[in-house]
């Protein structure tokens, strides 16, 4: 009588336990997460997923942007199959607006590493609800490169919480990037070596490694000038106040 209680018993604690390493995590209690930056506007977090390694179902509970560094993940929206759609991008000049979501696994079925940057806005978005306001993008949530990706660039996509600038500046050019915001985020795709002047300031340099981040507490507009030999690739998400 005790063998025939013993099996279903097992099996009981086993779904329990099942479950409970199913449940979604913050990105906090995710090991392959790990958080770089934090104010009251944004936390931003390095991603790295070795060879066919997963991460737990993670939860979102912010609108979030995400920058792919290297390799391509594929992903498991909702407790939904894996896809690899959306995700393929050999060099990853693709930036992604995302909405919150109640649970994300990623799982890198390559041999090639697989990093990113997500920045998860602490300001709730409601672009969705404004879609005849000119002045945002409602409906696009992604963000390519500009039309020649051999010379200098600013794209952007304007939200309600963000806007997002993709910047890529050849050697010795540069570009002003305007703030309309509390300050601005400064997330690097590949080796950054610029020069930042400000109106009534003295020039400063930022050199970052991909995946690095700085903030820009300024609010006013600033020229970024390259210094390096490379072109440099960088996101600037500027923070806007809560309207």
């Amino acid at each position: 009588m005790k063998r025939a209680l013993a099996l279903p018993l097992s099996i009981m604690f086993a779904g329990l336990l099942a479950s409970a390493q199913d449940k979604p995590v913050s990105m906090d209690d995710e090991g392959h997460y790990s958080r770089v930056f934090n104010n009251e506007y944004c936390r931003a977090y390095m991603v790295n997923l070795g060879r066919l390694e997963e991460t737990k179902p993670v939860v979102h509970e912010h609108d979030w942007v995400r920058m792919t560094l290297a390799g391509a993940a594929e992903q498991a929206w909702g407790g939904t199959v894996f896809s690899s759609r959306g995700s393929e991008d050999a060099q990853p000049y693709i930036i992604s607006f995302l909405y919150p979501v109640d649970r994300l696994t990623l799982r890198n079925p390559r041999s090639v590493p697989y990093q990113a940057v997500i920045v998860e806005i602490m300001q709730s978005d409601d672009s969705r609800n404004r879609r005849y306001d000119s002045s945002l993008d409602h409906v696009a949530q992604q963000l390519g490169p500009g039309v020649d990706p051999h010379a200098s660039y600013i794209t952007f996509l304007t939200k309600t919480s963000v806007q997002i600038l993709h910047v890529q500046l050849v050697a010795d050019d540069s570009k002003e990037i305007k703030s309309n915001g509390v300050g601005a985020l400064l997330v690097a795709m590949t080796d950054v070596n610029l020069r930042r002047t400000l109106r009534n300031a003295a020039a400063s340099d930022i050199q970052l490694r991909p995946g690095e981040v700085k903030w820009l507490p300024e609010k006013e507009a600033s020229t970024l000038k390259n210094v390096g030999r490379d072109a440099a690739r960088f996101v600037v998400l500027d923070m806007k106040s809560g309207q």
